[in-house]
């Protein structure tokens, strides 16, 4: 699937049970990953990232948008500081989730086969 599949254009950001935020969190629950959200951004800093997961050996900082959704100028530059500083900050969008990307990135941190082997 591409990012011109017509249901990212549809799912919502964080709204609803078929939202991509809802799709993270049973990701997230599958794979046992931990994460932190903050539910109102009030106490950070405007440009902190959505999402921070953290695997075993690797932490990432992902900001939610919906598929035509807007990175402020704040969110690219913290997602450039943290880059700058060796970390992993992306987008992540519908079109994402659909095409496979956002769980393969999810696993890839679980470390999944290495537990299965270990």
């Amino acid at each position: 699937m591409t990012a011109r599949d017509p249901r990212a254009a549809l799912m919502s950001e964080d709204r609803g049970p078929d939202s991509l935020e809802a799709h993270l969190r049973k990701l997230l629950d599958d794979l046992g990953l931990w994460a932190f959200h903050p539910r109102n951004s009030k106490g950070s800093q405007k440009g902190w990232p959505d999402w921070v997961i953290i695997g075993p050996r690797k932490i990432i900082f992902r900001e939610l948008k919906s598929e035509h959704g807007t990175v402020t100028a704040e969110q690219r530059d913290v997602g450039e500081r943290l880059q700058r500083a060796g970390q992993s900050w992306k987008v992540w969008r519908p079109s994402d989730l659909l095409s496979g990307q956002i769980a393969r990135e999810l696993t890839e941190i679980a470390a999944v086969q290495e537990r299965l082997f270990t």
